[in-house]
């Protein structure tokens, strides 16, 4: 990289990080915080407790306080960790900021993670730009244009930095491998050990991370073994086998933790009864619904800067061929390859779970990648207003779907102010019932309690009952605030 292309670069994403700002640290609450709550709960109790104590597994409660409520005459060992514990992603995102409060003595808390998070998004940018690198032509400013799109469509901006979860994560070690991938494939030299080395590492790291990781494993297999096939050279036959190793490995040491905790067959079922809800081919999914949100709501949200500008670059370059064809450069057919098949069957094979906005932060490789390529073919000038015109409508629109505090009618503090409220007023050797809906992770993470979710005063004398416990606090949320009534069965 050259210097001047890195300086800008690195200014670019200062000013990214100085307009998220007064988003970081503010109370956990809205579009999809709760996966940062949960990611904290689960630090928390590893700090609290060691890692070891739960395996290295996530979880999504306080587990010191929730497990005596599953008595095992009433819940086996399988039935209390599949109630406690969350599997449904590897462990890895978990475990690099776990580490990281760890090194720095500090205790798992929002900011730390957010700070975490922001940085993957300078070296995901940064991959970008390496694996554009590898094909653009010298001088080319394509692989700059595209990281500079990347730091500023709103998706990046808001789940690199507030939002974070494991399928969030894997958006970072996935593009690390999108690198790794671009690098051994573009050099077409399949007996690289070092180079296919790289690529194995990258992609164990992705499948260790989330599910996106195994789709990439599949897209670069796929592609080595049409490679094989078009050059009659079995060489690239090391591509497959290096996959399935990596992702054999990631997959069994993800195995080998759960299964600390829970039986196999107990979390196989968990994962099929998953699938069931969150796969494209699961009982009562609404594939036109889902895919309505993925495309009409999710990337518009995500991306539509981006979009808008692939679409109008892409009618003005098929207004001005005139007839002609130009066959697409080898470098760019691989990359879209490596970033456009993963995230197509990702989607094609958890159609239902694309309706979650996050999974459309996969799509920003490829869309900011072409963006980035297209800008290219323009003159300076209107190559650098059109970039310039996209950031902002990207922050604007980012700020649109995440106000700023003091904008956002008070709903920010929500959660913080219930969860704060109920952690005062509930005692240490209280069971903290909610009368209502089931609150959020957040009220959770705020009032750093286990709170059980009841229909009645007669619901919650039940559960006491039932698990020979004798007093509880039940909090119930009235036009007038929220009210508590200590409670007690004799």
């Amino acid at each position: 990289m050259h210097r001047r292309a890195l300086f800008v670069l690195l200014a670019a994403f200062g000013l990214s990080v100085l307009l998220r700002a007064p988003l970081l640290n503010r109370p956990l609450s809205a579009h999809h915080e709760f996966c940062t709550a949960i990611t904290l709960i689960t630090l928390h109790n590893w700090w609290t407790d060691g890692v070891a104590a739960h395996a290295g597994a996530p979880t999504g409660v306080f587990v010191n306080e929730a497990k005596p409520l599953l008595p095992p005459a009433q819940y086996d060992a399988n039935a209390q960790a599949l109630a406690l514990y969350y599997f449904s992603h590897p462990p890895l995102a978990f475990d690099l900021p776990y580490a990281l409060f760890v090194l720095t003595g500090t205790p798992p808390n929002a900011l730390g993670l957010e700070l975490f998070n922001v940085f993957f998004h300078l070296v995901t940018a940064l991959c970008l730009y390496g694996a554009l690198h590898q094909f653009a032509t010298k001088g080319s400013r394509a692989p700059l244009f595209a990281a500079v799109l990347y730091l500023f469509m709103p998706a990046p901006l808001w789940f690199h930095s507030n939002a974070y979860m494991g399928d969030i994560f894997v958006q970072n070690t996935w593009a690390l491998h999108v690198l790794a991938a671009m690098v051994y494939f573009h050099r077409r030299e399949p007996t690289d050990g070092p180079r296919l080395a790289l690529f194995g590492l990258t992609l164990f790291l992705a499948v260790y991370t989330s599910w996106l990781g195994v789709f990439a494993g599949a897209a670069s297999g796929a592609l080595a073994l049409w490679l094989a096939k078009r050059d009659r050279d079995r060489r690239w036959l090391r591509v497959p086998a290096v996959v399935m190793l990596a992702t054999a490995a990631a997959l069994g040491l993800t195995l080998w933790r759960y299964t600390r905790l829970v039986d196999l067959d107990a979390l196989l079922g968990y994962f099929v009864s998953r699938f069931e809800v969150r796969g494209t081919t699961g009982k009562d999914v609404d594939l036109l619904g889902s895919l309505r949100d993925l495309v009409l709501l999710n990337y518009r949200i995500s991306y539509l800067p981006v979009i808008l500008l692939l679409l109008g670059l892409l009618i003005r370059k098929k207004l001005k061929r005139n007839g002609t064809t130009q066959s697409p450069d080898r470098g760019l057919l691989l990359f879209v390859v490596l970033t456009g098949l993963p995230v197509l069957l990702d989607h094609a094979v958890l159609l239902p779970y694309a309706e979650h906005d996050f999974a459309a932060l996969k799509g920003g490789l490829l869309l900011c990648g072409l963006g980035g390529l297209l800008l290219d073919q323009l003159p300076a000038r209107s190559a650098y207003a059109l970039l310039a015109a996209t950031c902002v409508a990207g922050v604007l629109y980012f700020y649109r779907t995440n106000p700023m505090p003091g904008f956002d009618g008070g709903r920010y503090a929500l959660e913080r102010d219930l969860g704060e409220a109920m952690g005062r007023e509930a005692r240490g050797h209280e069971v903290v019932f909610f009368e209502g809906p089931a609150p959020e992770p957040q009220v959770l993470w705020y009032a750093k309690r286990h709170i059980v979710q009841v229909n009645s005063s007669d619901e919650a004398l039940r559960f006491l009952r039932e698990r020979n416990l004798h007093k509880g606090v039940i909090f119930r949320p009235t036009p007038e605030g929220l009210l508590h009534e200590h409670v007690e069965d004799l």
